[in-house]
């Protein structure tokens, strides 16, 4: 199994708010949804990304590092997306001089 876009961008959700259940309701998904992408991704990783606790989640040192790698591949995709339309948005045309 590969890691996908949506299992990190709900891994970076739940990292910022703090609670599984303030991503799930961020991200307008269920907390369950949000739970298993958690759960696949420490799968996926083979380390635990959030310490649980009962007033919500915290990082563990793999998920703070983790994070940093997460912010990084979500900034790499989104301008992957916004270079072509820049480029297609170019002005073109020819200059006359004199």
């Amino acid at each position: 199994m590969t890691i996908s876009l949506k299992q990190i961008r709900y891994f970076i959700a739940a990292a910022e708010s703090g609670r599984i259940s303030q991503a799930a309701v961020e991200l307008n998904v269920s907390q369950s949804a949000v739970t298993a992408a958690v759960q696949q991704l420490e799968a996926l990783l083979g380390v635990r990304l959030f310490e649980r606790h009962a007033a919500g989640v915290a990082l563990t040192r793999e998920g703070s590092r983790f994070l940093l790698h997460g912010r990084n591949i979500m900034a790499a995709v989104a301008e992957a997306v916004r270079e072509p339309r820049a480029a297609g948005a170019a002005v073109a045309g020819t200059v006359r001089v004199g």
